[in-house]
């Protein structure tokens, strides 16, 4: 043992410098639990996009209903630590809000607009529109979207500098998967996978077609889509599209559940499946997310088609 050591040791001994020592600690642990609690915004949302930007830029929301289905549905346990639950997402708690009503309460119309009266009632309501929602000027663009919801959460927390700062991360961290995915030519067809018949198709107007056009990817699917970005196939319409799939593994399926399906039914007789041009990424984020979410597909996709091109 050290002479310092021994020196240490010996303090301890002392009643006095060791009582000190144990209030230290325990005033640097609750200071360090205050100041993440001190963070957390007077806010409430219904909105899963709304709700992980505030985190992103250091305000967490109060409130969000929902939040024990978004961390299943993005498989990350206790996101937001200080958030209080307000149950299911589209029935949620009014009267526990009302007990402790926040300064705002952050919807994405269309979404909670009956609830509006209501709502009203407990707190002023701020609404976001995301996606194909947006009301954009002069063309829609799904990035300029999610950027603005930023600034905007970044204003209303009066920290437009944290907003800043996540939005130039976030196009510094989505620059360097392009530069990655540069060899990556062959047009892509994300694919859920909803039973041996059906599967629903993305694309613009959602997380995955934001950042298949943001990392210079081309999508495949070039039909229609609905309002949320995504439509309902048949395996049908994918016969004669020449690109490589990407399965997305949903959280509510069973281990293996994806690799499960692809081997039923028609799947199996896509030409794609047939040539084992396909890959399977998990669903870890919200399909109608914010960067967050954005980030957590784009690292799986660039991480399965960098593997699978080598």
């Amino acid at each position: 043992m050290t002479y310092q050591q021994k020196t240490f040791y010996r303090s301890l001994r002392h009643p006095c410098i060791a009582w000190s020592i144990a209030l230290l600690i325990l005033w640097m642990s609750n200071a360090s639990m205050a100041s993440e609690e001190d963070r957390v915004a007077p806010l409430a949302t219904f909105d899963f996009a709304i709700a992980e930007t505030l985190n992103a830029i250091g305000h967490p929301p109060r409130f969000l209903s929902g939040l024990e289905g978004y961390e299943r549905y993005s498989r990350q346990e206790e996101i937001l630590p200080h958030v209080i639950n307000l149950g299911y997402r589209h029935f949620p708690n009014l009267e526990l809000l009302s007990s402790d009503p926040p300064q705002h309460i952050l919807i994405s119309p269309p979404a909670h607009v009956s609830l509006l009266p209501r709502l009203r009632n407990i707190a002023d309501v701020m609404e976001y529109p995301l996606y194909k929602y947006a009301d954009v000027e002069d063309g829609h663009n799904d990035w300029d979207t999610i950027e603005g919801l930023t600034r905007q959460l970044g204003d209303l927390v009066e920290d437009p500098d944290a907003a800043e700062r996540y939005i130039e991360q976030s196009r510094r961290h989505f620059t360097s998967l392009k530069q990655a995915l540069v060899d990556i030519d062959s047009p892509l067809l994300v694919v859920r996978l909803m039973d041996e018949r059906h599967a629903r198709v993305y694309g613009a107007g959602s997380v995955e077609g934001m950042m298949l056009n943001r990392l210079g990817l081309e999508n495949a699917w070039q039909k229609d889509l609905g309002q949320w970005g995504m439509t309902t196939v048949s395996a049908t319409p994918l016969f004669d599209i020449d690109a490589k799939l990407v399965f997305l593994d949903s959280p509510y399926g069973p281990d293996g559940g994806v690799e499960q399906l692809i081997s039923d039914g028609q799947w199996r007789h896509l030409p794609n499946v047939k040539q084992g041009n396909y890959t399977i990424i998990p669903v870890n984020y919200w399909s109608w997310g914010g960067f967050p979410a954005a980030r957590r597909f784009a690292d799986s996709l660039a991480n399965q088609l960098t593997e699978s091109n080598r």
